[in-house]
């Protein structure tokens, strides 16, 4: 038998089935006994199946442990009810009697007892018995009387009948059962598939080193791993159907999805987390809550700033350095002129001429220092709504009016209106068409293109020229304060011009190609930001 069908199940469905035999007994007793006489001893077969049910109660409490005696205990309880059975219709008939039928019932419980054998052989056995007590039935051998009108072929039809009906029952419960057992095989199997899986994923949510919850919609915590207690120092059972916003004061409900960084509080001490938060839904596809992932990023956090402070302290550094060397050379060059002004016996001309050379260092000096202090310590910006399409147009303008030997263009599409500092912004403007200037110088006829246009967001400004373009390795650096390869260049030109635009919330770029040309693109925000 399968182990798929318990053996102390089958011994109930037994002791069932013979209950409920002896039920439905009782209240037919009264018109049975119209049929024949016999059917007055039914009481004492009741007695009797009911007295051999509870004398197999203690055999069956001693031979339960044991399978193979278990198995034998049951065929013997089965033959047993196979004799009950033929004699029930004995004494209710024979061949007129209703209980033939029982044959049926006593096969199917046979083969859920003990399985797909068992129930042919209990069929076989009562089939065969019950056809040969027809049969001395029939002949007079058995004192059963019966209706003198049935012939050999009403007994042969009973016989045939009653067999096939047994074995049909019989072939369709092995069918059955063993549809039952390979269903029944396959549901272990999912079932422990199913457990292992359930194992494999309870060890990894609790073992994997980011913390991990998980909420319903209303944001309350469902299930809270390990990592999430160590991280937090707060234990599952603390947290579990609280708000998530208790543990995590900087999210908000309702929770909103993505990548989030906020601090938390771990005995007195900051703790930085970095969260992710996606939508949790079911096999449905509905959603069922939220799942957040996080990390404890402190120390991340805490080296960030350290290389923050050394880069910081080396820009400090080489700023200075940058400026002491933009510094040096007009000092030395005013001191050695004053040094030769000492000297009395210079000629007038050569005396001036050192005059005027002091006087234009002091003036470099001077320019030095007010465009350093303008990019280290701007003033903020003072914006208001004004024409960026006029304010080019004025910026060109002048430039074509004061360099001779560029050609100027300009591709303006449409007006466009910005609110900034408008000051700030044709300073920019300025310093990148200067640049751009220089950069011809040597090209003989150089070009200088500028477009203006606007996305939905951003007016964009592109300034194009033919000249010289910008090494590779240098573009990176265009923007830093001091850089330059221009002989009596400040580098702080396009400094100052990328400070101004990233206080105004927008961007500045360039492309360049080694004697080709270079194009600096501007995007500025059309509203304040």
């Amino acid at each position: 038998m399968n182990e798929t069908y318990p053996l102390r199940r089958g011994f109930y469905i037994l002791c069932l089935y013979r209950f409920l035999t002896c039920v439905v007994l009782i209240p037919l007793k009264e018109s049975l006994t119209t049929i024949s006489p016999g059917e007055k001893y039914i009481f004492t077969w009741i007695a009797l199946l009911i007295g051999f049910t509870i004398l197999s109660v203690p055999i069956y409490s001693s031979v339960k442990a044991h399978r193979k005696r278990s198995i034998l205990f049951f065929y013997g309880q089965l033959i047993a009810d196979v004799v009950f059975v033929e004699v029930l219709i004995l004494l209710t008939g024979g061949i007129e009697s209703w209980f033939s039928f029982l044959f049926i019932i006593l096969t199917i419980v046979s083969a859920v007892v003990i399985g797909r054998r068992g129930g042919y052989i209990i069929g076989t056995m009562a089939g065969l018995i019950y056809g040969a007590m027809i049969d001395l039935q029939y002949y007079g051998l058995l004192p059963v009387r019966y209706d003198t009108n049935y012939q050999f072929r009403e007994f042969f039809y009973n016989i045939s009948l009653n067999f096939l009906g047994i074995y049909l029952t019989a072939f369709l419960m092995a069918h059955l059962l063993k549809r039952l057992e390979r269903t029944s095989e396959s549901l272990l199997k999912k079932d422990t598939d199913l457990r292992e899986l359930v194992k494999f994923q309870s060890e990894v949510i609790e073992n994997i080193p980011s913390g991990l919850f998980t909420t319903d919609n209303s944001g309350r915590i469902t299930l809270f791993n390990s990592a999430a207690e160590k991280i937090t120092g707060k234990a599952a059972q603390e947290v579990y159907a609280r708000p998530i916003t208790e543990v995590f004061p900087f999210l908000s409900l309702p929770l909103s999805t993505g990548r989030l960084q906020g601090t938390i509080s771990r005995g007195g001490k900051p703790v930085f987390i970095g969260m992710n938060i996606s939508e949790y839904t079911n096999a449905q596809g509905e959603k069922v809550g939220y799942i957040g992932t996080f990390q404890d990023v402190t120390k991340i956090i805490q080296m960030e700033e350290m290389v923050k402070r050394k880069e910081k302290l080396a820009a400090i550094g080489e700023l200075s350095a940058s400026i002491a060397h933009e510094l040096r050379n007009p000092l030395a060059s005013i001191k050695s002129s004053f040094e030769m002004l000492r000297e009395n016996h210079l000629p007038e001309e050569t005396r001036r001429r050192l005059m005027d050379i002091a006087i234009s260092e002091m003036d470099r000096l001077n320019r030095i220092v007010r465009d350093f202090l303008l990019y280290s310590n701007p003033r903020p910006p003072e914006k208001s709504e004004f024409s960026l399409t006029k304010m080019v147009e004025d910026v060109i303008d002048a430039f074509s009016n004061t360099h001779e030997g560029v050609n100027f263009s300009t591709d303006i599409k449409g007006e466009i209106n910005i609110i900034a500092d408008e000051g700030k912004i044709r300073q920019v403007l300025w310093n990148v068409l200067s640049n751009a200037v220089d950069a011809t110088k040597g090209k003989g006829e150089g070009e200088v293109r500028v477009i203006v246009d606007r996305d939905m967001q951003k007016a964009i400004i592109k300034v194009m020229d033919n000249g010289c373009g910008i090494q590779e390795a240098d573009l990176e650096k265009v923007f830093y304060p001091f850089f330059s390869r221009k002989e009596h260049g400040t580098g702080l030109g396009l400094a100052i011009a990328y400070r101004i635009i990233e206080e105004h919330g927008g961007t500045i770029t360039v492309r360049s190609k080694v004697n080709e040309g270079s194009e600096f693109t501007i995007l500025l925000p059309l509203e304040d930001r």
